[in-house]
């Protein structure tokens, strides 16, 4: 049986996460402890040892690297993170395994699996290293400045000052401009988020990423979700919702 805690201050991210972890894994996990903030992780996996650790990066009281600040922790971390680009180079370079939020069921297999194969082979995570790698990219980060894009048979390049947002259609990628153009872009949502200054991009859902300069206005579509009013105005705006789990990082995002 695979212990595992969650570590996330959102509680409807935390239940959706532990229900699809039992669904990919029924009778295999046990989510022994959600914990809320670094106080109560730091309290608690300071007498407790589990298997595996699914850890937000942002987190009530702090950056949830404050815990390994205070603990020497060896547990196989994977982290989730809404629009974090600078951690998820970092992640990725020192072999720790990540979620982008809104978490899709496929990505979580994904991780599951490279945490059992580390697991049967004693694999260590190598968390100092990873600090560090994080540390260097938020001092040194350098963001694309420049699209290049095509409309029709022809070729251009957009400057970033210059773009709304970015809308996700099947396996294609499109860029709105502030012009009210929209361009045909290489890549996936996914790929931008190493691109794009977390400060001026956030990615409301799977469809969407957004710029602050594309923002006309926004309102509470729900108790949980925001509606954005964007510019340009397109048909395809009317998808321009900050899904529910990503409207706490969302604000955190405005407030900058």
């Amino acid at each position: 049986m695979i212990e595992v805690a969650i570590i996330e201050d959102e509680h409807l991210a935390a239940r959706e996460l532990e229900k699809m972890l039992l669904s990919l894994r029924p009778g295999e996990i046990k989510v022994k402890v959600h914990l809320e903030n670094v106080e109560e992780a730091v309290k608690y996996l300071s007498s407790n040892k589990l298997d595996l650790l699914f850890m937000d990066i942002h987190l009530g009281d702090g950056n949830s690297f404050g815990i390994f600040d205070r603990l020497n922790i060896d547990t196989p971390v994977i982290f989730t993170t809404a629009y974090d680009q600078y951690a998820i180079q970092a992640f990725k370079q020192n072999s720790v395994d990540y979620l982008l939020k809104p978490i899709d069921v496929d990505d979580l297999e994904i991780a599951l699996q490279k945490f059992e194969k580390r697991h049967r082979n004693q694999e260590s995570v190598n968390l100092s290293s990873l600090q560090q790698s994080l540390n260097s990219l938020v001092a040194g980060n350098t963001y694309q400045e420049r699209f290049m894009v095509s409309l029709g048979d022809r070729l251009s390049s957009l400057e970033i000052d210059k773009i709304a947002y970015f809308m996700a259609d099947g396996k294609s990628l499109y860029l709105f401009g502030l012009d009210g153009h929209r361009y045909l872009c290489d890549g996936t949502l996914t790929s931008l988020e190493s691109k794009l200054d977390p400060k001026r991009f956030f990615r409301i859902n799977r469809k969407f990423t957004v710029s602050y300069a594309s923002i006309v206005d926004m309102h509470y579509y729900s108790k949980t979700r925001i509606k954005l009013n964007l510019k340009p105005d397109q048909p395809e705006c009317m998808d321009a919702i900050v899904s529910q789990d990503r409207c706490n990082d969302f604000k955190k995002w405005l407030n900058g």
